[in-house]
């Protein structure tokens, strides 16, 4: 019996120690509380700032999906409804990174998270209302667009000559106060100070975690209350930190994407179809490694009426990566046979993903399934994996010429084949003149 009390007694401690994502039943919030997903790191080499990042980050699907509802609720102006539900009257999103410099459990360089930054008296500040955090310590980091899987920002960016000395009267630190004297180098130039950190010899490491606030505004004023999800993965950049690789065909799957409808929206006077994308976990880590490198991930629309043999390309369509529903105007389906969509036609729509990365061509993956109204798969002009895409390196747009690739195909032909054509005719004409004047001459000397 002791022994057993024993052991469940260990459980119980090694329980409480882990860092356990926080639900959304025990916190109250309308999803659960994770930390930040495939966070990536990239230096971006120079410029007015030496030692920037950019860190990219993916939101779980049903954050995204929540504050897709709220904006869609706030747009149509039923916010308050749709928030009367919960104990509060506004919720949002930011982030907090944190740094340290070669040695995370350093005392120094290491870590830098401390009491000043949680938000009981605004995020790095004491109870005083005196900052208390240094220039590189982001501890309140807006969210781009909650709305989209994959976010980034700019972290370790511009050290000013107070930023790097701090004031220790206030209790401000410095960043030469956060890091080894033997980690960074401060240069000036012109008159101009920049700090430099060698990052073949050392390495920054980087995490995050999300902080949502809710507000409840009574009488007595505004109430907010503060929810930590735990740190993310440890991204890093410098020496230790591994090698970027690019994206290649082989990392992309087809989309994933299925619910069809017309919906009662309009632009330009013609209908908006949507659809549900589903993004799968190795798709939000792929886009959060693109998208920190200065590319991204991106969705591309073809839609058809149905009974119609060409695809076209959408515009006027959701293109980020993000779960749930997508949208997607006709306009483009409109020409001169048809001036106009009528909102009982029947569509046919399939996606492609599209990475655009540094320097490089983009990849495209395969077509996803096409779907149509009330099917998801109605195999009709392909299915995953099988037709080539329009754009995608080796492979000719609708109306490009697969051999030059730019030509507008006279007759049906190459310019290239049409060229090489009139050379063979010239070739041939002053081979028939030659032969012609030989013959006469020979006829004459006779």
């Amino acid at each position: 019996m002791k022994k057993s009390l024993s052991i469940a007694l260990v459980l119980l401690i090694l329980l409480s120690a882990l860092a356990i994502p926080a639900s959304a039943a025990e916190t109250g919030l309308p999803f659960a509380l994770v930390a930040p997903a495939n966070v990536t790191a990239v230096w971006l080499e120079g410029g007015d700032s030496p030692t920037t990042v950019q860190i990219a980050y993916s939101l779980s699907n049903e954050m995204t999906s929540f504050f897709k509802q709220l904006d869609e609720a706030t747009l149509k102006g039923t916010g308050d409804q749709f928030m009367a539900k919960y104990d509060y009257d506004e919720i949002w999103v930011t982030t907090q990174v944190d740094w340290a410099v070669d040695d995370v459990n350093d005392s120094v360089s290491g870590w830098h998270c401390n009491e000043y930054w949680n938000g009981d008296y605004g995020f790095g500040y004491d109870k005083d209302y005196q900052l208390r955090v240094g220039e590189w310590d982001g501890v309140d980091m807006w969210v781009g667009n909650a709305t989209e899987t994959i976010n980034e920002h700019w972290v370790t960016r511009g050290v000013s000559e107070y930023a790097l000395n701090g004031d220790p009267q206030a209790k401000v630190p410095g960043l030469k106060d956060q890091m080894r004297p033997n980690q960074y180098e401060y240069k000036y130039v012109d008159g101009d100070g920049s700090l430099h950190i060698d990052y073949a010899q050392h390495t920054v490491y980087y995490r995050m975690r999300f902080v949502v606030t809710t507000r409840k505004t009574t009488e007595a004023g505004a109430q907010d209350k503060f929810y930590y999800s735990p740190w993310s993965n440890i991204a890093s950049v410098g020496k230790n930190a591994p090698k970027y690789e690019p994206l290649t065909k082989d990392d992309l799957t087809a989309p994933v994407i299925t619910g069809l409808r017309m919906t009662d929206k309009q632009f330009n006077d013609n209908p908006v179809v949507a659809f549900t994308l589903t993004v799968p976990d190795e798709l939000a880590a792929n886009a959060a490694k693109a998208a920190a490198a200065g590319g991204g991930i991106f969705i591309e629309t073809y839609a058809r009426v149905k009974g119609d043999t060409e695809w076209t390309l959408m515009g006027n369509t959701d293109w980020t990566v993000k779960a749930g529903e997508m949208e997607c105007a006709l306009l483009h389906l409109v020409n001169d046979e048809r001036p106009n969509i009528p909102k009982d036609t029947v569509i046919e729509l399939r996606c492609c993903y599209r990475v655009s990365q540094p320097e490089l061509d983009d990849i495209f993956s395969a077509y996803s399934k096409t779907i149509s109204f009330g099917t998801d798969d109605i195999s009709v002009g392909g299915s995953e994996g099988g037709d080539p895409i329009p754009g995608a390196p080796g492979e000719p747009h609708k109306n490009e010429c697969p051999i030059c690739h730019f030509c507008p195909q006279p007759l049906g032909l190459c310019i290239f084949i049409w060229l090489l054509i009139i050379i063979v005719i010239i070739v041939l004409t002053v081979v028939i003149i030659v032969i012609a004047k030989k013959r006469k001459k020979k006829e004459e000397n006779k």
